[in-house]
């Protein structure tokens, strides 16, 4: 079986039951989404497109006509790969790029959309619907410590990692009909949530025009689930206080990042007590995840390992080490992809005898619940003493209310070496207060030398910070800084 076909089916099952929506922009039926695929499918052919061709989509700002066309292009039997805010990683050559806006790459023909994609009568293209094995999608891994890599997936192989979320994301996420996602469908995370949703008949939503528009949908359809990233959670909550919002959802789904104890209480308190974490990837789908209050006392834990996903943790010799014991994640089982789409020969730190090593640093409790303690190529050096940016932004957010914070190793006006800490925050902060707490929960070393406040914290599409521009951002305030203001 393909993705396609599951959606068009409910179109004759349940014609006027909603399928995609974004509130304030626009809403489409399963009998329209099924004219929509058709006319796309058709349009792609005419253009010259051709089944097993790949196709980068560049949409940023049209969520709804993004969805139809990589759909509608599914249904040709085209490969598509999300772009997102990224660009298209040297390793992936595709055949066209299609874009509603400025696009430029010398490598790749360029298709503008115009509405000429979504018109016609909605007859079905004249060629055969993909088969479970054809490659369908492309996803770029987030790239946070390097260049964004392709992972490709089959129908066949989107379908069962589909499966394993309904199966081991506790029992609400199977029957909830209405789903709003907060990740885009550029993430592996956006993109199953994507289909799980359609293929069971159920409305699949998106940020509208405004936060109010979001909100009032939320009880005005009912959306009883919702999924996103740790690191939209803050701006979203002060959102639900802003507009009043009293909506509660059944489940709430989190991945990208660690959920930190006081954001899932936050979260809990105000959006819905049902609460679930996510640890994946683009490489590997879902690999472990528990309920949010069974994991808040283990600071890092992510979840309990998934069935069909062995998980250890080895040392630099790869040798695997005592259960609490740090040391190197890697995964395997069978839904972990053996290499990256069109190279030769992948990476042998990232794929090696069979095991994905993710760049995780982490431990295993005895019984089986993953702890990620931080990123290996991200940790952070001073003078070879050794920390986890995630430590010292934890103990950051322990000190305000859930604070997002980033820290980095920057260089200062006198050519030393310091941990700064950039804080997403449009308030003024109490840096002194800040330093104390800091002080009083990490060696002295790795205690911050400076905070800076920023509009935004720099992030990919999964909500992930992005490290190198993280570093940059606060490279460029160093350079320009006064001498600090604490810890001389």
């Amino acid at each position: 079986m393909n993705i396609i076909d599951p959606i068009l089916f409910h179109s004759r099952h349940d014609p006027e039951a909603l399928a995609l929506c974004a509130p304030g922009v626009d809403l489409v039926t399963y009998e329209r989404l099924h004219k929509s695929i058709n006319n796309v499918a058709r349009r792609a052919s005419a253009l010259g497109l051709k089944p097993g061709q790949i196709v980068a989509l560049f949409l940023p700002q049209r969520p709804i006509i993004h969805a139809v066309l990589v759909l509608g292009l599914a249904r040709l039997g085209v490969v598509t790969a999300s772009l997102g805010t990224r660009s298209l990683p040297k390793s992936l050559r595709v055949d066209t790029v299609v874009s509603d806006g400025p696009y430029s790459d010398p490598a790749s023909k360029t298709i503008q959309l115009d509405p000429s994609w979504l018109t016609g009568d909605g007859t079905p293209p004249a060629i055969d619907a993909p088969k479970a094995d054809d490659l369908c999608r492309i996803i770029l891994t987030s790239g946070t410590t390097g260049e964004p890599k392709a992972v490709g997936l089959t129908h066949r192989m989107i379908l069962e990692r589909v499966l394993r979320f309904h199966a081991l994301c506790g029992n609400k996420l199977p029957f909830g009909p209405r789903l709003l996602c907060d990740v885009t469908l550029a993430t592996s995370l956006g993109y199953t949530m994507f289909v799980a949703t359609l293929i069971k008949g159920g409305a699949f939503f998106v940020r509208g025009n405004n936060a109010e528009n979001t909100l009032r949908a939320l009880g005005f359809y009912n959306v009883n689930a919702f999924v996103v990233a740790p690191g939209s959670l803050p701006e979203l909550l002060a959102e639900y206080d802003k507009h009043r919002c009293r909506h509660a959802f059944d489940v709430i789904l989190t991945g990208g990042s660690i959920l930190s104890n006081r954001l899932a209480e936050s979260v809990g308190t105000r959006m819905g007590s049902n609460v679930v974490a996510a640890y994946g990837s683009a490489e590997a789908s879902l690999v472990a995840s528990a309920p949010a209050h069974a994991i808040r006392d283990t600071a890092g834990a992510v979840g309990y390992v998934t069935p069909g996903m062995r998980v250890e943790i080895v040392d630099d010799s790869d040798r695997p080490v005592p259960p609490g014991k740090s040391g190197i994640v890697r995964i395997r089982g069978d839904h972990v992809v053996s290499g990256y789409f069109n190279e030769m020969q992948s990476p042998s730190q990232i794929f090696r005898d069979g095991w994905f090593y993710p760049g995780d640093i982490g431990s295993l409790t005895a019984e089986g619940m993953l702890v990620i303690s931080g990123r290996h190529k991200a940790v952070l050096n001073l003078g070879g003493e050794k920390i986890a940016p995630e430590a010292i932004e934890e103990a950051v957010a322990a000190c305000g209310s859930a604070i997002p914070a980033g820290a980095a190793v920057v260089t200062n006006s006198s050519g030393l070496d310091e941990i700064w800490v950039a804080i997403e925050s449009q308030k003024p902060i109490d840096r002194e207060r800040l330093h104390e707490y800091c002080r009083g929960n990490l060696p002295d070393k790795f205690v911050p030398k400076r905070f800076v406040t920023v509009a935004c914290l720099p992030r990919n599409a999964m909500g992930k910070l992005d490290r190198a521009r993280l570093r940059q951002m606060l490279e460029a305030e160093a350079a320009a800084a006064e001498p600090p203001d604490v810890g001389r």
